[in-house]
């Protein structure tokens, strides 16, 4: 049974633009991480600085901001829990492992999230 229900148009693939849950969740997550803070019309605190930080040195004190701006992200989304997390460098930026507790159906999933320095984008 469908939990949650969205769409989504990444991919290139037209055919089909609904998602549903935890794929959604996944998508909503990285869409957060990829909207800096002031960015969204009407509600200036939301979204993250990550992708501010991706450009620094990791640092202790820039992997703790980095650390804090991914708890506040996953503590934000009320269908998931947070349940571990790593953050480390990796060739092209830095790679953060999240492990995620689905709150509806007590499902627990690791989810990589590559905050690319390259390109400034998200994965």
């Amino acid at each position: 049974m469908v939990l949650y229900k969205g769409f989504s148009t990444l991919g290139g693939e037209f055919t089909s633009t609904k998602i549903t849950d935890r794929d959604l969740v996944k998508r909503d997550l990285l869409n957060h991480f990829a909207i800096r803070k002031g960015e969204k019309v009407g509600n200036p605190g939301f979204g993250s600085g990550a992708l501010d930080l991706v450009f620094e040195p990791l640092t202790e004190e820039v992997k703790n901001l980095l650390l804090e701006e991914i708890q506040a992200v996953i503590t934000h989304d009320p269908r998931v829990a947070l349940q571990e997390l790593l953050v480390d460098e990796y060739e092209n930026g830095i790679q953060a492992q999240v492990s995620l507790l689905y709150v509806l159906d007590d499902q627990v999933e690791t989810m990589i999230i590559n905050f690319d320095r390259q390109d400034g984008t998200i994965s």
